[in-house]
């Protein structure tokens, strides 16, 4: 990455019965070394939670993964008690597999009352061409420029289908 400012990944994901489950210390979180502006996971299963900012990008792959046809892909978030700036800044999720790359936008202010959830999954059908081995997902807000803040991350889940 450009900048010592973001957080890269350990990059480690769990196999599960049924898929994979990726924490948020394996994500890129841009401006995550900032603690002005994120609050990184101490261990693997923590959480990450965005204190503040006005350019929201966490990412992260899978390589080597299994031979199936067609994943689910959801992020599991929670808005906090003092979370802002979620009313006119709807995300958007992302996933690509080869060629395919697919696009969900939500809003965090109606999808999301404080509780732990994962709105609006994509499904994602193994494309063609590079990397058809490898699944990178995303979540983003980085178009209205407002500050926003109270995101808790707690996990990205890959479900066979």
């Amino acid at each position: 990455m450009a900048s010592k400012a973001h957080y890269q990944g350990n990059q480690v994901f769990r196999k599960t019965e049924k898929g994979y489950i990726v924490y948020p210390k394996a994500l890129n979180i841009v401006w995550g070394n900032d603690k002005r502006f994120w609050k990184l996971p101490n261990y693997e299963k923590d959480g990450a939670e965005l204190i503040q900012v006005n350019w929201l990008e966490v990412t992260g792959c899978i390589d080597n993964v299994e031979k199936k046809t067609v994943y689910d892909i959801g992020f599991t978030v929670s808005l906090m008690t003092d979370a802002f700036g979620w009313s006119n800044s709807p995300i958007y999720i992302m996933a690509k597999w080869g060629d395919n790359t697919q696009w969900r936008k939500v809003n965090l202010a109606s999808e999301i009352n404080g509780k732990k959830m994962t709105p609006k999954n994509i499904k994602i059908t193994k494309g063609k061409g590079n990397n058809v081995d490898k699944i990178c997902f995303g979540l983003y807000e980085v178009w209205n420029k407002k500050w926003k803040g109270g995101l808790k991350i707690h996990s990205v889940n890959l479900t066979e289908i």
